[in-house]
């Protein structure tokens, strides 16, 4: 799984503090639904894609200015789509990109990933042989699926309250 970099700051942030007139969409609604809004955006245009895995609650709570808990539950609302899969110590990764894009946009994606090979010195070459590397897609999971990972654990990433101490078996 691959870790993507900060998305690009944009003009309106979902905190709703932008450099110019209020163009956020539903800017009077609650800042968590502003901020899952905003991430559901970048993983539907492919800043963050399939596998890719989201900075830490804590990190977007600093990029957004939010509580750690605000941004936990704009997850808990991103995971009720299918969007994503997250669990306390393992990160949020992204499970299900929500549309379909264009051979341009890949394109484009392309481009980025070749120019950062290139100023770090990598040939194009060994880019194709890791492409060529990549499993293929098994598509879209329905929403409520459990990703690879949780399905090899047998449950979907939660575990039954065992009491450390007095009582404890």
């Amino acid at each position: 799984m691959t870790s993507v970099p900060h998305p690009p700051a944009s003009s309106a942030d979902p905190a709703g503090r932008d450099s110019g007139a209020d163009a956020t969409p539903g800017a009077g609604s609650a800042l968590y639904t502003r901020i899952g809004r905003k991430l559901k955006q970048e993983i539907v245009s492919g800043v963050y894609a399939q596998g890719a895995y989201l900075p830490s609650s804590g990190e977007l709570g600093k990029l957004y200015g939010a509580n750690k808990n605000t941004v936990l539950r704009a997850l808990r609302m991103l995971r009720a789509e299918g969007l994503i899969d997250f669990g306390r110590g393992r990160g949020a990764v992204v499970v299900h990109s929500a549309r379909k894009v264009g051979l341009a946009e890949i394109s484009e994606q392309l481009r980025y990933v070749v120019n950062l090979a290139d100023a770090s010195g990598i040939s194009r070459a060994a880019v194709v042989a890791a492409i060529h590397r990549i499993p293929p897609s098994q598509g879209p999971r329905p929403a409520g699926a459990l990703p690879a990972a949780a399905a090899r654990r047998g449950g979907a990433g939660r575990t039954a309250f065992r009491p450390h101490g007095r009582g404890a078996a």
